[in-house]
């Protein structure tokens, strides 16, 4: 299974901060966004984008439409996703933050149901650098290369290592940001098979800001079906402590230091099995375009 790349693309909550945020950002020629629908009535058309009350209707004017990008109200994400899947769209992209986990364990189990792709949620999106921007942000920053990245996290993380890499004189071929949610399972074989299969990716870069979230038996068998394709594992926070830090129960310093240090060699279990397999992995940002030009060679 890989993620179609023909979009022809329908705005959920198009009449959102965000999306119009979005919609007026963008530099690229979105001909691909072809309609919208509207969290509340707005006028006919919003950035020459014509607004529909139902995603049914939308479709049926513009039934070639196959992927929808959610920017709706937190409390509408959960209805956005049903209309989008019950009128057959295959893929979605949840751009959307704060959903209730409860609203993200529906839709997850509806749309594995039928087959449905998502990406997402919180932030989420996918670019090929000066060809298609589905979500992300500042796609001008982004520039062609051969380095696939995959992001775990906030988003501004995928600008500082585009940033980074083009300091260096090195690209993007695809950039997938998978969003910061806690409560989803991601389909790494999906996203990995995606970036395995495209011919202009070199090299996998994946950065994951908060490790303890991921199925990892389900992380490393994705890992292990990449061929002949260096991967490289950026850890933002390889000791866990801004799950710590921001878990708002008060504990003891006795409750804190054996959950730390289970934390901390259950991952270094994972990464040092990893690396017997070649997956290269680093906890220095600085490092990440060495490693890069080093896989290339």
């Amino acid at each position: 299974m890989m993620w179609n790349f023909d979009h022809k693309v329908l705005i959920q909550g198009i009449d959102q901060p965000k999306a119009l945020t979005y919609l007026q950002e963008s530099n690229l020629d979105n001909l691909n966004f072809i309609a919208g629908v509207a969290d509340e009535y707005v006028e006919i058309n919003i950035k020459n984008i014509p607004v529909f009350d139902l995603v049914t209707e939308a479709i049926a004017t513009y039934p070639e439409i196959n992927t929808t990008i959610i920017f709706s109200h937190s409390y509408n994400v959960l209805d956005a996703s049903y209309e989008a899947i019950d009128a057959g769209i295959k893929q979605i992209i949840i751009n959307s933050e704060n959903i209730p986990p409860l609203d993200l364990v529906k839709i997850f189990q509806k749309a594995n149901s039928k087959n449905i792709k998502i990406l997402g949620t919180s932030q989420a999106g996918i670019l090929i650098p000066e060809k298609l921007c589905c979500g992300v942000r500042n796609a001008d920053i982004y520039q062609s290369g051969n380095v696939g990245i995959i992001n775990y996290g906030d988003s501004i993380i995928s600008y500082e290592l585009a940033l980074l890499l083009q300091k260096n004189n090195l690209g993007e071929s695809i950039i997938i940001n998978l969003g910061n949610a806690n409560f989803i399972e991601i389909n790494w074989e999906l996203w990995l098979n995606t970036l395995n299969q495209n011919d202009l990716t070199k090299v996998i870069l994946i950065s994951i800001s908060d490790f303890s979230t991921i199925n990892k038996e389900k992380f490393i068998t994705a890992l292990e079906q990449v061929k002949n394709k260096p991967i490289i594992l950026y850890f933002l926070d390889p000791n866990n402590l801004k799950s710590l830090i921001n878990n708002g129960q008060a504990k003891i310093i006795t409750d804190q230091i054996p959950q730390y240090l289970n934390q901390v060699l259950s991952l270094t279990s994972i990464t040092e099995s990893l690396s017997e397999k070649g997956v290269i992995i680093t906890h220095e940002y600085q490092k990440i375009p060495t490693l890069i030009n080093l896989s290339l060679t």
